[in-house]
């Protein structure tokens, strides 16, 4: 065997070598991909999930303020559930809960859907701060927003 002929044998092996390591770079570069996108969706649902939450607080932030008399009978109200009930804050819930169902999905089991209104009082007059907590996707896009009503 001559020189040359070993040289073009060897050029062999090291093309075999080169190639698997493009592979695993490619391979590499592939994994890399995915998972971005895979954060990328997880990212834009949690995004997309909050919009619809913030929308949602804000219609009952609306309809709380039309019934200001009664902003007690909402404490501790949970709208994962409608309610059969013919008072004012019986029907918002149904109207909430219709509403949550429609922008967030069926209740799952760790959602939250709960409205706490607390009274407080500053220089003799009364305010309310109310704090609607939500989650959804069973618990993985959880959100609460807090407003105040008739603040001094």
């Amino acid at each position: 065997m001559d020189r040359v002929e070993l040289m073009q044998k060897n050029q062999r092996g090291i093309a075999l070598i080169e190639a698997l390591v493009a592979a695993v770079i490619v391979g590499i570069g592939f994994v890399a991909v995915y998972g971005l996108a895979s954060t990328s969706t997880r990212v834009l649902m949690s995004s997309i999930d909050r919009e619809k939450q913030n929308m949602l607080a804000n219609m009952i932030y609306e309809d709380l303020l039309t019934d200001t008399v009664n902003i007690d009978k909402y404490h501790n109200m949970d709208f994962k559930s409608g309610s059969s009930g013919s008072g004012t804050h019986d029907k918002k819930r149904a109207k909430w809960f219709a509403k949550a169902n429609k922008k967030l999905g069926s209740v799952l089991p760790s959602d939250k859907r709960k409205i706490e209104v607390v009274k407080k009082t500053k220089s003799g007059k009364d305010y309310y701060v109310v704090t609607i907590r939500m989650a959804s996707r069973d618990g993985k896009a959880s959100n609460h927003f807090k407003r105040v009503i008739n603040a001094p």
